[in-house]
Formats: structure tokens, C-alpha cells, sequence
């Protein structure tokens, strides 16, 4: 794993230093649980100044995370800090509206494959072999000597969800996960606990309303024996494409325009074993919707400004040329 050996050097240095870490908007477990997992870090080396960073908002299943952190979490701060360090996060529009500026060291760990218009870095930790940004942040922590079981609960729950409840993990999501419960005497249950949603009655009122409304919007498309549910709502993105394939669909793709453009893409496994892979799809969508756009195999997002009726033409067109390329 490249620039391990550059970053500890660094972090060994920069004990007096303040630093910001960073996740990507509507920050979810893997982006924030690998931030409080670096958080509890710094501070065990003693670095004193030391803040979590949230643009926009913070998932649903990540709220009950926040218990973990031992520094301040906070949304849409402003950049006072000399060290920034980002997570889970490939481009600089998943950053907006925070702005960094020039003069700051910037440090990127990250699982995503490097796309055009990456984040300026001056120390980058990426593995896109891995299937979270916490399975990285766990193997810095080996190579540092460091555990601490609250930094092992939030990454153990950032892999549980980018993996989809190891759906995607493959035999080194395994092996880390193995790792960290041989040190502690951790329950998957209560991993689980941890990333239920956050909720109240009115949410999960609205939850079923963005749901149904999607249902009704649907749109069924038949492509060589696949099914394509496409829809649009205002909210809930992603729980619409998880119901469309719970309900039969072999690809989900669902849209909204409500403050900007949002897309979501939920795939079958059987598809994406045989080597569909959303992600790359939505990497090319970005630019299309002034955006940016990625994920893993079976499940894929893009956030933009605007645009999105050309952006779902591109993803339907990418999707069945996919699929023909699958036989």
C-alpha cells in the first residue's frame, strides 16, 4: 500500500500540528467511522487539536457513530486547521461546500480506483483492492502498532455497510475483520446495532411516502431478458433502488433534482458476479451532470448540479451495453 511510510513519517512530525479530517457528503459509516477511527489515533499520539468534518449532513446510519468520536464533529466547518486529511472520497465536488485552502497539507486513504479531476494531495493512501476505506485505516493501524476497540467498532462497522453486510467482501475483508475481533471482544450484533438508522416516526413517515411515490413513478424496462426499474423522487435515493430490487428488478437506477442533481444504482449479485460494475458507470456520469459520480460494483452514486434526464440516458445506454457485453 503506497504512501504508508511517507504518512507515518509525516504524523510522527506533526504531533504540535492542528488537523481536520474530512468525509464526503451525507457522510455514511465507512467515511465517518474511518475519520473517528484516525480521530482516537491522533489522539493516543497526542496530537491536542483535532476535528471531524461533515459537508452537508450525516447518513442516517451513521448518526448513532457519533457516540464514538472523541473529538467534535461538525457540519460544513470552516477550514481553520493546517492539516486536512480526507476519506472515502475520490473527487472535490463530494467536499462541497467545504473549501480547502492551498496552503494546507492534504492527505487522502481511500479504497476508490483514481479517476480524472482527483483531490490535490501531498500524502495519498489509496487501495481499491479493498472494499472500504476502513479495511485501509486498518492496515495503517497494523503498520502503526495501534488498536483501541472504540476505533475498532467504527471500522468494523464502516466495513459491515460498504460491504452490504458482507455481500461484496471478498477473503481480505475477512481477514481484517478476523483481526480486529481476535483483539477485542466485540459482537457483530452489536456492529449491526450501530448502523441501524437513526430515525423518528416523521422520518420513517417520509421514508414510505418516497418510497411509494417511487413505486408509482416507475418506469419497467425490458433489456434481453433483464429488468430495469427507473424512477424519481424527492429523498431516499438509494432505499428506492433497495425495494425495486427486493422487488424483482435485476438493476435499479433512481433520480432526484430536489437541491441539486442526486442519482442512485443498485444492482444483482448474480450480476455483478459476472462482472457488471455500477461504479465505473456513474464515474462517467459526473462530468455529464457538472458532478462526480462512482461506487463499488453493485451499488453506485453521482451528485451533481444539473442535468439529470441526459445523465439517466447515459446510465440506461451504459447498462444495457454492460449487459451485452455479460451475454
Amino acid at each position: 500500500m503506497k504512501g504508508k511510510i511517507k504518512l507515518k513519517r509525516f504524523l510522527e512530525k506533526s504531533r504540535d500540528r492542528s488537523f481536520l479530517l474530512l468525509c464526503h457528503h451525507n457522510a455514511d459509516p465507512d467515511s465517518l467511522g474511518s475519520a473517528i477511527a484516525f480521530a482516537i489515533y491522533l489522539k493516543s499520539i497526542g496530537v491536542e487539536r483535532v476535528r471531524i468534518g461533515i459537508p452537508q449532513s450525516v447518513s442516517s446510519y451513521a448518526r448513532r457513530m457519533l457516540t464514538l468520536s472523541p473529538v467534535p464533529v461538525e457540519k460544513n466547518p470552516r477550514v481553520l486547521e493546517e492539516v486536512i486529511i480526507v476519506f472515502d472520497t475520490s473527487s472535490p465536488e463530494q467536499l462541497e461546500p467545504i473549501e480547502i485552502p492551498d496552503d494546507r497539507v492534504l492527505i487522502v486513504i481511500d479504497h476508490h480506483m483514481e479517476k480524472e479531476g482527483p483531490i490535490r494531495a501531498d500524502i495519498t493512501v489509496v487501495d481499491s483492492s479493498r472494499t472500504s476505506t476502513a479495511e485501509v485505516v486498518w492496515e495503517l493501524f497494523k503498520y502503526f502498532r495501534f488498536a483501541d476497540e472504540n476505533a475498532v467498532r467504527a471500522l468494523l462497522a464502516g466495513i459491515v455497510t460498504d460491504t452490504a453486510n458482507f455481500r461484496f467482501a471478498n477473503a481480505r475483508t475477512f481477514r481484517a475483520v478476523s483481526e480486529m475481533l481476535d483483539l477485542f471482544p466485540i459482537g457483530m450484533g452489536e456492529i449491526l446495532q450501530l448502523v441501524a438508522p437513526a430515525s423518528g416516526e416523521n422520518v420513517e413517515h417520509s421514508k414510505r411516502a418516497a418510497v411509494l411515490k417511487a413505486c408509482q413513478r416507475m418506469e419497467l424496462r425490458k433489456f434481453r431478458g433483464y429488468l430495469i426499474a427507473v424512477s424519481r423522487v424527492s429523498a431516499y435515493e438509494s432505499l428506492a433502488c433497495k425495494v425495486f430490487i427486493q422487488l424483482g428488478a435485476d438493476v435499479a437506477v433512481v433520480g432526484s433534482e430536489k437541491g441539486g442533481v442526486r442519482i442512485s444504482a443498485r444492482a444483482r449479485e448474480s450480476l455483478v458476479r459476472k462482472g457488471l460494475h455500477l461504479g465505473r458507470i456513474m464515474e462517467k456520469v459526473g462530468p455529464l451532470i457538472d458532478g462526480s459520480g462512482g461506487g463499488h460494483a453493485g451499488a453506485a452514486g453521482a451528485n451533481g448540479r444539473s442535468n439529470l434526464d441526459g445523465a439517466i440516458k447515459l446510465i440506461l445506454k451504459e447498462i444495457e451495453r454492460a449487459l451485452s457485453e455479460l451475454g
